[in-house]
């Protein structure tokens, strides 16, 4: 067992000297907070519901609802809040722009998503992905992870989303890419009673399916003799049978000296793909959502709340592949003659060529089901006592996920041959042939992989907060609060493999397997890729077949008389948990912060806010060693424990220099950190024994329970000018330097009895820096004439510049590199008109290319990411004051994702992704 402790203090004598001569105007509230109440009236502003706002033009009758509406409250967030914050609030109930949390955020300037199986599933903000995510201000996660997966957050169910750049002492740390609070709503934001709900279809167009998205919300308040209660209940479902259809290459490499090229006059000196492929994922996901709420007024100074969460995602999985080699594979087998061979025009890589592959690897279809459950809830109570208001929150929040998957392979019966273009429209489009693949007598079983894993996570939280009006013109507000949290983290995993080849059992003797049929093809709208189909089982059919198909696995490794190992691990009816792939976490932090708001006046006002929050983090980890018996072929599995504790003090200061009413510059400079992942700080160590040049050696891989959080300190200005309710225009800037990134790199470890060895795990290896502009303009043009009012627009820009630097170590030169998933440039232009009835939003989000990973330097292995713009739609007409039209058309352009390795010339993945055109109503009462 290892105890360490690391203290940081931050605070730099100069930051203190900027809190002498502080003074004068009152610093806003920022909206969320330790225990805040987000929602609340004098807390944070209106979800946009019933938000009281002047009109937007002085003749008074464009009416400020809708779009207007909602893009004034978030105005005022990011105009009234300490922090660098940006905001997104539903124009209506269950009308938050775009079909999940995290599509609807890649409007926002400096944040740039990931998107795959038809949803953006990925959030970087200002080109980094630790991000922390909290609801109504509490913190929230997914099962053994750090945050909760945004796009699980159905766009219904959301009032408001934050993002936060650079956070103050009063947020919650544990995220140096900033902080995302997403803003559920309560029975006190509405003045009375609502019954409010939305359905809609929508239609992939790349499946070519029909799925519903709903949601429904009742709320009411009541006066009573112990005081007003309020009661609120809110439900969605979204549902969406995606297809995204795949055609890739693999690494590009040189020609193999055993490999043939003809004809031989194009020479041996270029470089082509070491295998090409299709891959279809598709599959039926799912998300059910509840959440309610209670709120209880017994005196006027008192608010005593109770809140309540249920997320979940389904996942059906119903993939297909279909993977051939082209190069020499490295068991030293003669790799098959290219011919026809033609060369691009530059001579550096393949254009076309035939080959004859001879019996290979037929398609394969892949299966599971993928089941999360996230719980959480709340009590908390808001007192104001004087000129001090206090809160408090306690919170519980339970997370499963449990996920199985499937592989079923096949090998080809008869010899294949393929003509192969590899740069068809960016991408590689072969033609088999000698072989009939709609025929299942056309496949052999080759084998049968599974897996399954379980991960849980439970937390009690508390905050305690006091905001505290002073009476004081130079510190006008101070705030104080604590908080206590007990998380515990738990993962297993197993799987198995069934190798089958050498039996050549057609693939008809599998259970199930005859309920099968042709694949439905993809690429609608591809022309490039003439192959696209073939015969495959129905993974439903074989999920719910599974012990059949286990039973036929168990029967055919008999037969096959693969050793008492390969018998014993089909033994049982699933696969059984790996202890080393296994461990459990107990995480304790305490954390305090205090916090002054100061104001005063050198010719122009000046306010801002000077803070600190102390953080101490316990960690106890078990997991499982194994470990060679010296002098025998045996291991044997030890228990391993290991705690940590590290103390963290996080600095911030702001400062706001008010021009004018409507001008102001904001600076900041604060600190955060990021966890390591409770998998990365497992102790379990894996040693294998092996030789090398006949003297017995050991190498080593595991997690390291040594590791420290990233940190990063941060430096933000920003312009800002506010010109009208929802007119705005800012320009900032940022710089982050980081420290601690966490990379797997090889060093040198003492472990008893077998002295120094070579062990692989994460380690706090790398530093790095990120810096980047941001600018972003919102208007509507209400000087305009007539019907011309209605118009308005957004854009925004964001240009980000980013690097880490790894230090060399054991077999590993380091080196400088680009940070992966990072777009240097990003920008949205949206089109908004609304005027009586009607609304519509149009909106072309783009990012420029990016490097999408990292390879072996010397080879084509650094995949990047082409760049990316989609157009969406969002329009709704008002039929009257309760009920509201809507159609939404998500990728209109449908522009393929395209990524290569090296450059263009170079295709790896074309993937093409569905349009989302979707009708429905809205109705309020």
């Amino acid at each position: 067992m290892t105890m360490k402790t690391t203290v940081r203090l931050l605070m730099s004598s100069a930051a203190l000297a900027m809190t002498i001569g502080a003074a004068a105007a009152a610093a806003q509230t920022a909206p969320v907070q330790d225990g805040a109440i987000a929602g609340e009236p004098g807390r944070t502003p209106p979800s946009g519901d019933d938000a009281t706002a002047p009109p937007a033009s002085a003749t008074g009758d464009i009416v400020v609802t809708g779009i207007r509406q909602s893009l004034g409250s978030a105005q005022n967030i990011k105009r009234n809040s300490d922090a660098i914050v940006d905001a997104l609030v539903a124009e209506d109930i269950g009308k938050f722009p775009d079909n999940n949390a995290s599509e609807a955020i890649a409007r926002i300037t400096g944040v740039q998503v990931t998107r795959y199986t038809d949803e953006a599933n990925g959030v970087l903000i200002r080109g980094l992905p630790n991000v922390q995510t909290t609801v109504n201000g509490r913190e929230i996660f997914t099962a053994d992870g750090r945050s909760v997966a945004i796009q699980d957050f159905p766009a219904q169910a959301v009032a408001r989303v934050d993002v936060f750049k650079a956070v103050t002492a009063q947020n919650l740390e544990g995220g140096i890419a900033g902080l995302i609070d997403v803003g559920l709503r309560r029975p006190f934001d509405f003045k009375g009673f609502q019954l409010a709900g939305a359905a809609r279809g929508v239609y992939n167009t790349e499946s070519r399916k029909l799925d519903p998205i709903g949601s429904l919300l009742v709320s009411d308040r009541w006066q009573t003799g112990i005081g007003e209660i309020g009661a609120l209940l809110n439900v969605s479902f979204t549902q969406t049978r995606y297809l995204n259809s795949i055609r890739y290459q693999g690494f590009q490499d040189n020609v193999p000296a055993a490999q043939a090229v003809l004809p031989a006059s194009v020479g041996r000196n270029f470089t082509f793909p070491q295998d090409i492929g299709l891959f279809y994922a598709r599959g039926n996901r799912q998300r059910p959502s509840v959440n309610g709420s209670l709120q209880w007024q017994p005196a006027d100074n008192l608010m005593i709340y109770a809140d309540g969460l249920w997320q979940a995602y389904r996942n059906k999985n119903n993939n297909d592949f279909f993977g051939l080699p082209i190069q020499a594979s490295t068991t030293g087998s003669t790799p098959p003659a290219v011919r026809n061979a033609v060369l691009t025009g530059d001579g550096t890589t393949l254009q076309s060529f035939d080959m004859d592959l001879g019996i290979v690897n037929g398609p394969t279809k892949e299966g599971g089901r993928g089941r999360t459950d996230t719980f959480q809830g709340a009590l908390g109570a808001r007192w104001e006592l004087g000129n001090a208001v206090f809160t408090t929150d306690l919170a519980y929040t339970k997370s499963i996920v449990d996920n199985t998957f499937f592989r079923f392979e096949t090998q080809l019966a008869n010899p294949l041959s393929i003509a192969v273009r590899l740069n068809a429209d960016r991408g590689v489009d072969f033609v088999p042939s000698g072989v009939d693949f709609a025929d299942p007598a056309s496949y052999l079983m080759r084998g049968f992989y599974e897996n399954r894993n379980r991960s849980t996570g439970d937390q009690w939280q508390w905050t305690g907060n006091m905001d505290l009006e002073t009476g004081s013109s130079l510190f006008p507000r101070f705030k104080f609060g604590l908080r206590y949290a007990n998380r515990n983290a738990s993962s297993t995993y197993g799987d198995r493999d069934a190798r089958l080849a050498g039996l050549r059992d057609p693939i008809s003797r599998v259970p199930g397997v005859s309920e099968g049929g042709i694949i439905e093809p993809g690429f609608h709208g591809d022309d490039a890729q003439k192959f696209r189909s073939w015969f495959a089982p129905n993974s439903n059919i074989l999920n719910d077949r599974l012990d059949d198909v286990r039973g036929y696995i168990r029967d055919a490794l008999l037969r096959s008389n693969a050793g008492a190992g390969a018998r014993e691990a089909w033994e049982s009816e699933r696969p059984m948990l790996n202890p080393l792939s296994a461990f459990a976490a107990r995480e304790q932090v305490f954390s305090g912060y205090a916090q002054v708001d100061y104001a005063f006046d050198i010719g122009i006002p000046v306010d801002g806010v000077i803070g600190t929050r102390m953080v101490i983090t316990r960690n106890r980890l078990d997991g499982t060693n194994s470990l060679p018996i010296p002098g025998t072929n045996q291991t044997q599995l030890v228990p391993i424990a290991s705690s940590t504790q590290y103390v963290d003090v996080l600095p911030n200061i702001s400062a706001q220099l008010h021009f004018t009413d409507r001008l102001k510059l904001r600076l900041s400079r604060t600190e955060a950190l990021t966890r390591p992942g409770f998998n990365q700080i497992n102790p379990t160590l894996t040693i294998q024994q092996g030789t090398i040049g006949g003297n017995i050696s050991f190498t080593g891989n595991g997690g390291n329970p040594e590791l420290q959080p990233i940190r990063s300190d941060n430096y933000d200005a920003s312009l800002e000018y506010y010109f009208s309710r929802t007119g705005s225009v800012t320009v900032a800037g940022f710089y982050r330097k980081i420290e601690g990134f966490i990379n797997s790199l090889p060093s040198k470890v003492t472990v008893a009895p077998f002295g120094d060895i070579l062990v692989y795990r994460p380690t706090n290896s790398a530093s790095g820096n990120i810096k980047g502009i941001e600018a972003a303009a919102t208007t509507f043009f209400d000087f305009l004439p007539g019907a011309l009012r209605g118009f308005g627009a957004q854009a925004n820009f964001t240009y980000i510049d980013g690097e880490q630097v790894v230090p060399a170590a054991e077999n590993f030169a380091g080196g400088r590199n680009t940070l992966p998933g990072v777009s240097k440039y990003s920008f949205n232009v949206i089109g908004l008109y609304e005027l009586g009835p009607s609304s519509v939003r149009l909106a072309y989000n783009y990012r420029s290319a990016n490097v999408d990973g990292f390879g072996a330097p010397g080879v084509f292995t650094t995949v990047y990411s082409d760049a990316v713009g989609r157009l969406d739609l969002s329009a709704s007409y008002n039929l009257n004051d309760n009920i509201t039209l809507t159609v939404d058309a998500t990728n209109l352009l449908r522009t393929p994702y395209h990524s290569y390795v090296k450059d263009a010339r170079y295709p790896r993945d074309v993937r093409w992704e569905a349009s989302l055109l979707s009708a429905g109503v809205r109705f309020r009462f």
